[in-house]
């Protein structure tokens, strides 16, 4: 009973922690947030095999491309073509992977020197849903 007492509780703070960092609402540009270090990466789906990804500093601004990388890889194993326009970087798929369709991303970043650790997205992109009912979760221990 402790050790699923102990493992709830920290399942629920790695969520809470997770959603702190804005799992839960849109980023900046619209798409959809993951904070795999000092900076967080924002992706936003432009097509059903494209996407744009920015690079933001911690406070959700600023993105940059300076002395950046990026790698984004399909749960199919096919890796995206991505490039630098403007301070963004738009990465495209083969025609094969549609993003719109259950799977995953493995998003690999660099910003500003910062190498960031990889981070997921979940496929279809979506927002992580707050359970606005979690404090009964803590009623009866």
């Amino acid at each position: 009973m402790i050790l699923k007492t102990t493992s709830l509780a920290i399942l629920f703070l790695c969520t809470e922690l997770a959603l702190a960092h804005g799992e839960d609402k849109q980023g900046p540009n619209g798409g959809f947030i993951r904070m795999p270090g000092a900076f967080h990466t924002e992706v936003l789906l432009t097509s059903p095999n494209a996407l744009k990804v920015f690079l933001l500093d911690i406070e959700w601004a600023n993105p940059s491309v300076n002395k950046s990388d990026l790698q984004i890889v399909h749960s199919s194993k096919e890796k995206a073509d991505c490039k630098i326009k403007e301070n963004f970087y738009t990465c495209v798929f083969p025609k094969s992977v549609n993003l719109k369709k259950k799977g995953s991303l493995k998003v690999n970043a660099t910003r500003e020197s910062q190498k960031g650790n990889e981070v997921s997205y979940p496929l279809p992109l979506k927002l992580e849903v707050v359970d606005d009912g979690h404090t009964e979760h803590h009623g009866n221990h």
